[in-house]
């Protein structure tokens, strides 16, 4: 999208909301630095503070190094319930569509997002750029057009945003990636980006790695285990990382029981036809909610569900299904 566009596009975010709306900015659950820098830009974009324009996600970030990024760039992100959505004039949402929320919002009014595979026409206002490596970098341009002064710690957020999104800039860079770095580099605090990259990992992450090791099964290019009971999802995502840096690994399938929910965390390096985010939805988005990106994906399914599609939520079987059917997926993107 051309200068003049995005101009346009601004003239009508703008006017879509009064001075006196207030606005509630919905992310997805645990929340990722795109989605978090992502909602401090359109809040700047708006000219509101965090009174007027409080974020709001149904469930709290949970990776180390996104809690690290929340608490040194003082991001507050309130528990969202549709009771407390609906006492907004407006309600917004970056970097996730409502079909996502499975009809837990009382409306969309704003939609601002790269995803692909949803219907349009969910707002009011929408713009969904498919082609565009980040929604942090639909919002830099926003920014440059609005003439807005980027704050260091706005800078910083959004170039980490792309960062992620992009695996560190090691996935295929768009024009719009490098028109947004021209204007943040400068700005960002790259000293405090180090210290995001490095966050402090749970004592509890090295137990559960330690008795995950034991009976990690490597089978071609795929490695899958379940943690069995977890008390946080995090230590899911944090082992299918560890996993995925092993000599040989291209795919990775970690499952946890968390409360009444089976978490599945899929990682892949993205190469050929490889894509961690259609796999979670064709293999789990019947019975839960599934998607994400090229490289890393999440499912979360009612274990209720499970069993009635699976049969059995025993830990091992559990395990062997899940192998079974990312293996079966696997061989299928890789002979159409």
């Amino acid at each position: 999208m051309d200068q003049p566009d995005t101009r346009q596009k601004l003239r009508e975010l703008r006017a879509s909301v009064a001075e006196r709306d207030r606005v509630a900015i919905v992310l997805q659950d645990d929340p990722d630095p795109d989605a978090m820098s992502s909602a401090m830009a359109l809040r700047t974009i708006l000219g509101r503070n965090r009174q007027t324009t409080p974020f709001f996600s149904f469930k709290p970030v949970s990776r180390p190094e996104n809690r690290t990024m929340v608490h040194l760039l003082e991001i507050a992100i309130l528990p969202a319930t549709t009771e407390a959505l609906t006492a907004f004039d407006k309600i917004a949402m970056v970097d996730v569509q409502p079909a996502y929320f499975e009809g837990k919002l009382p409306r969309a009014d704003i939609v601002i997002d790269h995803h692909p595979g949803y219907t349009p026409g969910a707002a009011p206002f929408e713009d969904v750029r498919v082609k565009y490596g980040a929604t942090a970098s639909i919002m830099t341009e926003y920014l440059v057009a609005a003439e807005e002064k980027i704050s260091e710690r706005l800078a910083t957020a959004l170039l980490y945003g792309i960062r992620t999104d992009s695996l560190a800039l090691s996935r295929r860079i768009t024009d719009d990636v490098l028109q947004a770095l021209v204007h943040l580099y400068p700005v960002a605090n790259l000293s405090m980006l180090r210290q995001i990259d490095r966050p402090e990992l749970p004592q509890s992450f090295a137990k559960v790695l330690a008795r995950v090791m034991r009976r990690l099964e490597f089978r071609d290019r795929l490695v899958t285990a379940n943690l069995g009971r977890v008390d946080r999802d995090d230590l899911i995502v944090q082992v299918a990382d560890f996993c995925l840096q092993f000599e040989g690994v291209e795919w990775v399938a970690v499952a946890g029981k968390l409360g009444s929910d089976l978490v599945i965390a899929l990682r892949s390096y993205g190469t050929g036809r490889d894509n961690a985010g259609e796999a979670a939805k064709n293999l789990f988005g019947d019975i839960g909610s599934a998607g994400g990106h090229r490289n890393m994906a999440k499912a979360v399914i009612p274990l209720a569900d499970w069993a009635r599609r699976e049969g059995s939520i025993r830990d091992g079987a559990i395990e062997n299904r899940i192998r079974d059917l990312l293996a079966a997926e696997i061989a299928a993107e890789s002979h159409p």
